[in-house]
C-alpha cells in the first residue's frame, strides 16, 4: 500500500495541473476568439440577407441546399466557379496523405471517407496502422537520442564541461529547428503563398498532432503547376512529417523529463526535510524522557522512607483545608 501511495498522489496533482491549465486556455481562448466570430457571423448574416434580397428568384431554403453542398465539396465547387482542372482527391498520391494523417493521428479532417466500406475499412486500418506507426516513430526517436548523445560528446569548450553540455543541447536543438521547422516553414510560405508566421505556425500545428487543418500544405492550390511537381511536392512533404514527429516527439520528451526530474528533485528534497524534522522531534521527545527520567529518579530518592497515606476524613485536622494525600515521617528502620 505504501508503494502506491506516492503514484496516486502525483497523478492527482498531475490530474489537477492539467485540469487548472485547460480551464486557463479555455479562458484565454475564448476571450480572444470570441468577439471576432460574433463580427464575422454578422458579417455573413448580412451578407446573406443582401444577397437573398437582391436576388429574390431565390428561395431560402434554396440557399440552404446549395450552402451545404458547396460546403460537402468546397474546393471541388470553387475550382468548377473559376473554370480550373480539378483532380480528384482519393488518387494515390491524396489517399496517402489521407493515409499518413491516420496513422500520425494528425487528422486534418479535410478529407474522410463517404462510404460505409470506406468508414469500416478507416477503423480497420488504423487499428493495426497506429501502433506499427508509434513503434516506427519511437525506434526513430532512439535513433535520433543516439545522434544526439554522439553530438553531445563534442567538446566545444572542453574547459568547462557544464558550459559544453549546454552549447551542445543548444547545438542539437538549433539544428533540429532548422531542418524541420525554418526551412520547411520557408518553402511552404513560397509554394503555399502563406506568411512566415502562417507557416511556421503550420507546421507547429501539424509536427505536434494538434492538426486544425485550417492550413494544410500540399492539398490546395499552391506555385507549383504541373501535376507531377504537385505529387513530388506532397510526398516530400508527408516524409518531413515522419521525421518532424519523431524529433519534436524526442524534443518534448526532453522537456517532460525535465519537468519530472525537477518535480522528483522537489519531493526528494520535501522528504529528506520531513524526516530531518522528525529526527530532530524524536531527539527532542529522547532528551524530554531522559529529563522526566531524572526527574523522577530524584523524587523517588527524596522520598526514601516516607510512606503516602491518606487522611481518615479528607480533611486536614491542624489548618481545616481539604487534603488529598498526607505524609507521614516514619523513622527509617
Amino acid at each position: 500500500m505504501t508503494s502506491d501511495g506516492p503514484g496516486w498522489k502525483r497523478m492527482v496533482v498531475l490530474f489537477v495541473l492539467v485540469v487548472v491549465y485547460l480551464c486557463v486556455g479555455a479562458a484565454i481562448f475564448s476571450h480572444i476568439e470570441g468577439d471576432p466570430e460574433i463580427e464575422r457571423r454578422l458579417q455573413l448574416e448580412a451578407f446573406l440577407k443582401n444577397f437573398i434580397g437582391n436576388h429574390s428568384c431565390l428561395d431560402h431554403e434554396d440557399l440552404i441546399g446549395v450552402l451545404r453542398e458547396v460546403n460537402q465539396e468546397f474546393t471541388f465547387a470553387l475550382n468548377t466557379l473559376r473554370n480550373r482542372t480539378v483532380y480528384t482527391q482519393w488518387d494515390f498520391t491524396g489517399a496517402f496523405s489521407f493515409v499518413v494523417t491516420v496513422v500520425t493521428t494528425i487528422g486534418y479532417g479535410n478529407l474522410a471517407p463517404r462510404t460505409y466500406p470506406g468508414k469500416v475499412a478507416l477503423v480497420v486500418y488504423a487499428l493495426i496502422g497506429i501502433p506499427i506507426t508509434l513503434i516506427m516513430l519511437n525506434y526513430l526517436g532512439q535513433l535520433l537520442t543516439r545522434l544526439s548523445t554522439r553530438v553531445n560528446k563534442c567538446r566545444l569548450c572542453s574547459a568547462k564541461p557544464l558550459v559544453n553540455k549546454v552549447l551542445n543541447m543548444v547545438l542539437i536543438v538549433m539544428l533540429g529547428l532548422t531542418i524541420l521547422f525554418i526551412l520547411p516553414a520557408s518553402a511552404f510560405s513560397y509554394f503555399e503563398d502563406w506568411t512566415v508566421l502562417e507557416a511556421l505556425y503550420y507546421c507547429f500545428v501539424t509536427l505536434s498532432t494538434i492538426g486544425f487543418g485550417d492550413y494544410i500544405a500540399a492539398m490546395s492550390e499552391n506555385s507549383l503547376g504541373t501535376r507531377g511537381l504537385e505529387d513530388v511536392y506532397r510526398v516530400v512533404t508527408y516524409v518531413w512529417i515522419l521525421f518532424g514527429l519523431a524529433y519534436l516527439s524526442l524534443l518534448i520528451n526532453y522537456i517532460s523529463n525535465v519537468f519530472i526530474k525537477k518535480a522528483e528533485e522537489m519531493e526528494r528534497l520535501t522528504k529528506e526535510k520531513l524526516e530531518a524534522e522528525v529526527s530532530r522531534l524524536q531527539q527532542e521527545l529522547s532528551k524530554t524522557g531522559k529529563s522526566v527520567y531524572k526527574t523522577a529518579a530524584n523524587v523517588k530518592s527524596s522520598v526514601k522512607g516516607k510512606v503516602w497515606e491518606a487522611p481518615s476524613n479528607g480533611i486536614d485536622q491542624e489548618t481545616g483545608s481539604v487534603t488529598l494525600l498526607r505524609i507521614a515521617q516514619l523513622d527509617e528502620s
